[in-house]
């Protein structure tokens, strides 16, 4: 048996069968051309023949066998098996041999994909690129780019069929109209007939079209699919091609001038930017970094950047000085078809197959930097695949998959009108150059027109709501105690439980009584008005009572009333894990990213605040208050949220204001309440309300299951809202030590919706000893940190100092003070295992030691983000890591400021080491001003660095 032939490497497949068929075509081809006479040209005669047969399997992307065949000189380097050809011999070289039939594997094989003609070369190719190798195989003079052509079948549209128009552009005057249908490009004058210039057809689709600022010029984007790209400039007059650019592997999906129109930028399918001279073609550099078809692009008005949307769902920002990527912008979820710069130059908007617009403030102008995400709107159920600005920057036109047309208002990015939908799926969006038309081309060869609406400048941006009643605080005195049975025989209502018969409950008064029965309700009527505060509450402390009480506010016909209605400006959901009713922290909801501290996240029925964004890989939004049960909003109430249950970032509506019409719910609440929202009283009923109008209003009161009996026992309060507050503190319970500092906690309870600022004040320290007080306790929030630390020198005194801690605030005009409590029973011991201080970062530009006497001052502006130093000086032999926290590492700064990049142990001084670099990030809602606060070593009972102060600046 004959031994085995030996598999010849794949990737040479398509060149090795060839010797025999050539050797026997070698003479029909000298008869058919004559070397001496007609020598054979590799572009010309050699390239067609490799492309028609070779490159579906040899091409940069795809090189089987390591042969690439898309260019001259990667051809002569040869594959893995050596070169493909040996120049004047033509019975050794391997590509011939193998397309012959003479070298196994046969090329290209009989189940080649990707080919127009599996069956090989036919006599005439194989004796053509035998008298090449013959005649030496010369190449091309220099790298000549060689325009692949795509061979399939051709088939007759019908006669009646609608082209679809591919691109549209207005010249800058409207006197002139561009469109394009596939391979032919027509122009239209102002009055609708055919303009007297004719511009050439192209060798492909027409992806973009766009005018020159005078008018004059027209540049085209075009190409052949899976071939090459190709950006064309004619001149308008005579219809000449003035400048024409070729560089991509697949066709140009766009090309567009840079502001003072020396350069041209186009993008293409095979994930590339080219930057192009527009008088010479001279190509100056590329973009490389996308990983996927890019579909967008636009420049800044100043020309610096040049910005990209792609299929990757990534928007980046190129500098078009260096080619640098400056940033990516990564919070879009689907695919980025469209992007544009406002005319200002500020914001960045795009559009993407996830349903949302995305707008980014633009400061990464000269060097790589983060892109704040400002505004994210969901705008449509479906993708969206065309922006445009309207010349001024006043609006934005966003055409939809869907075939919708929706107009914003730049300033914040609110719907303002819904226009005439499309009939057929949009290709290209131009704006006329005064802004009152939308124009909009269609996939069914339709053009069509929609008028804009204008913005009033001069009115106020925000919807005028309904004039709202000024609140009216009463004083009614003691509560008037009141017992169910007594009052229904009193007003003769001994058997009535209906709405229709409520009870009369006088105005400031407290009632006792049971819901007795399963699926009772009791009604109670008041009367009330315009602008009344009142408080209606259930209370079962010390009733031993089973009731799990809801009460709700109706009007004189029983129906419910509305608190607020809300509107959804963006979708979610529960992502790694639920939540319970009363957990505040590890909120993970999806794209978490786009949201921002203190909006209001509703989920079933519950509407709680966002109060911290998640600051790690493992880590969730922390909701309001911070700390203990969440806080829910709008007298909703807290409830269990399962993985995967919708979630909606809201936004309460103005009375009267019409909702967006942004394809998300609207959720109305009424005045109901089955928990308080504070979560404090277990699970009593607590409603604060504003009466609208004079009139009689109604009170419905039963068991959140339906249940009753005798020991259903509650207090139903109709009280006047008295705005307050009660303050606390969590005392120092280890000793003072020299050197350091130690924390003392203070927080605030809200009653009936105060949620002004409360100062807390401190009395009586000893010599040597200091403190940051006042400390203050911000609008909204339920707690803050102060500071208490003795002087490395400060002496010592007998026994225990107790400082008193005062709360105040001004409520409704009045000067309200409480009694918080004592810092601690104080002593005072040496210095700790290690002292702390936080110092300038001497590499960060803001670094500054302050002169002898003076606190240390950081100065930060919303949105920045500054790095300084936690010096640690640690005792002899001392070596041990120092924990500085985790979230909340900073302690005492102001609402959304927090130590960003912690990591997953969060902010640490290393084992040995003496310093540790860490940064501060102002977040945009951070109130100015400025704030103290420290660093907590978790050592010696957790000592602290001495205060130093934020600035937080606009």
């Amino acid at each position: 048996m004959a031994p085995e032939q030996p598999v010849v490497n794949l990737a040479m497949r398509y060149f090795n069968q060839t010797v025999l068929l050539w050797v026997l075509a070698l003479t029909c081809a000298r008869c058919v051309l004559s070397a001496e006479s007609v020598g054979v040209d590799y572009t010309r005669d050699v390239f067609p023949i490799l492309e028609k047969h070779c490159l579906a399997c040899h091409t940069a992307d795809e090189a089987q066998g390591g042969l690439v065949m898309e260019s001259f000189a990667k051809l002569i380097l040869g594959g893995e098996s050596g070169p493909a050809f040996t120049p004047g011999e033509p019975s050794s070289s391997r590509m011939l041999l193998m397309a012959s039939g003479k070298m196994e594997p046969k090329m290209p094989p009989e189940d080649a994909e990707g080919l127009n003609d599996a069956e090989g070369l036919n006599e005439n190719e194989l004796a053509l690129i035998a008298q090449w190798i013959e005649q030496g195989a010369d190449g091309p003079q220099g790298e000549v780019a060689m325009r692949r052509e795509l061979r399939t079948p051709h088939i007759a549209p019908r006669s009646d069929a609608s082209f679809p128009i591919t691109a549209i552009a207005l010249s800058p005057d409207t006197s002139t109209r561009a469109i394009a249908r596939f391979s032919t490009i027509q122009l239209i004058d102002s009055n609708g007939k055919p303009a007297k210039t004719e511009v050439p057809n192209q060798p492909g689709k027409v992806n973009s079209l766009r005018f020159s600022q005078d008018g004059k010029r027209l540049l085209v984007g075009t190409g052949v699919t899976g071939l090459y790209g190709r950006a064309v400039v004619y001149d308008l007059t005579s219809g000449n091609e003035v400048a024409a650019v070729e560089g991509h592997s697949d066709a140009a999906q766009l090309a567009i001038f840079s502001p003072d129109e020396r350069l041209i930028a186009t993008a293409s399918y095979d994930r590339q930017i080219h930057l192009w001279d527009s008088q010479t073609g001279a190509l100056v550099r590329s973009f490389s970094g996308h990983n996927g078809a890019i579909y967008s692009l636009a420049f800044s008005p100043d020309g610096r950047v040049l910005v990209s949307g792609c299929a990757d769902e990534t928007v980046k920002v190129w500098s078009v000085a260096t080619g640098q990527r400056l940033d990516t912008m990564s919070q879009p979820t689907g695919e980025v078809f469209s992007v544009a710069i406002t005319s200002d130059g500020a914001f960045v908007v795009a559009g993407s197959g996830d349903n949302r617009l995305r707008v980014w403030r633009l400061v990464s102008l000269d060097a790589p930097q983060i892109n704040p995400l400002i505004a994210t709107r969901y705008v449509d159920e479906s993708s969206l695949t065309h922006i445009a600005l309207t010349p001024d920057g006043s609006r934005a036109v966003i055409v939809s998959e869907s075939g919708s047309v929706k107009v914003l208002r730049t300033s914040d990015w609110t719907p303002i009108a819904v226009l005439s939908p499309l009939n057929e799926t949009a290709s290209d969006l131009t704006i006329t150059e005064d802004g009152s038309l939308a124009i909009v081309s269609l996939m069914n060869g339709e053009l069509v027109t929609r008028s804009l609406p204008s913005i009033d400048h001069s009115a106020n941006l925000a919807m005028s709501p309904v004039q709202d009643v000024a609140p009216v605080f009463l004083d009614l005195g003691p509560a008037k105690l009141l017992d169910e049975s007594s009052l229904r025989k009193e007003q003769g209502l001994l058997d009535a439980t209906a709405m229709d018969k409520p009870l009369l409950l006088p105005r400031g008064s407290e009632l006792t009584g049971v819901i007795s029965d399963a699926g009772q309700e009791d009604w109670f009527s008041f009367q009330a008005s315009s602008g009344e505060m009142w408080v209606i509450e259930t209370d079962t402390s010390g009733l031993n009572s089973k009731l799990d009480s809801i009460i709700e506010l109706c009007d004189t016909s029983g129906k419910p009333m509305l608190r607020t209605r809300l509107q959804a400006v963006r979708d979610s959901y529960f992502t790694f894990r639920g939540k319970n009713s009363t957990q505040n922290d590890d909120f993970r909801i999806f794209a978490w990213e786009e949201m921002k501290l203190s909006e209001y996240l509703y989920a079933s029925g519950e509407v709680t605040r966002l109060w911290m964004a998640p600051r790690g890989a493992d880590s969730g939004f922390i909701v309001y208050p911070g700390r203990g049960n969440r806080w829910t909003y709008f007298g909703t109430s807290g409830t269990v949220h399962a993985l995967g249950e919708p979630a909606y970032i809201v936004k309460p509506l103005e009375p009267g204001e019409s909702p967006t019409a942004n394809g998300l719910p609207v959720f109305d609440i009424a005045y109901l309440n089955d928990d308080d929202p504070m979560q404090n009283r277990g699970n009593d009923s607590y409603l604060r309300f504003k009466t609208p109008a004079d009139g009689s209003y109604l009170v419905r009161l039963r068991d959140s299951r339906g249940e009753g009996g005798a020991d259903h026992r509650y207090r139903l309060r109709l009280r006047a809202a008295t705005p307050s507050f009660k303050a606390s503190v969590t005392p120092i319970n280890q000793p003072l030590r020299r050197g350091s500092g130690r924390e003392v906690e203070v927080f605030v309870e809200r009653f009936d919706g105060y949620d002004g600022e409360v100062w807390f004040e401190i009395a009586d320290l000893p010599p040597g000893v200091h403190s940051s007080f006042p400390v203050r306790v911000q609008p909204d929030q339920s707690f803050a940190q102060g500071n208490i630390w003795a002087d490395a020198d400060a002496p010592s005194w007998e026994g225990e100092i107790k400082p008193r801690i005062t709360a105040r605030a001004t409520i409704e005009g009045k000067m309200i003070e409480r009694e918080a409590g004592v810092a601690g029973a104080l002593t005072l011991i040496d210095r700790p295992r290690a002292t702390i201080e936080i110092l300038p970062d001497p590499h960060a530009p803001q670094a500054s030691q302050p002169a002898a006497g003076e606190r240390m001052v950081f100065k930060a502006k919303r949105g920045e983000t500054i790095s300084l130093l936690a010096k640690i000086d640690r005792v002899e032999g001392y070596k041990d890591e120092v924990p500085l926290g985790k979230e909340t590492a900073g302690r005492n700064l102001p609402f959304g400021v927090y130590v960003d990049n912690i990591g997953l142990n969060g902010l640490l001084v290393r084992e040995s080491e003496s310093e540790r670099q860490f940064f501060i990030t102002v977040n945009p809602v951070a109130e100015l001003g400025t704030r103290e606060f420290f660093l907590r070593g978790e050592i010696d009972g957790n000592v602290t660095t001495k205060p130093v102060i934020l600035e937080v600046l606009p």
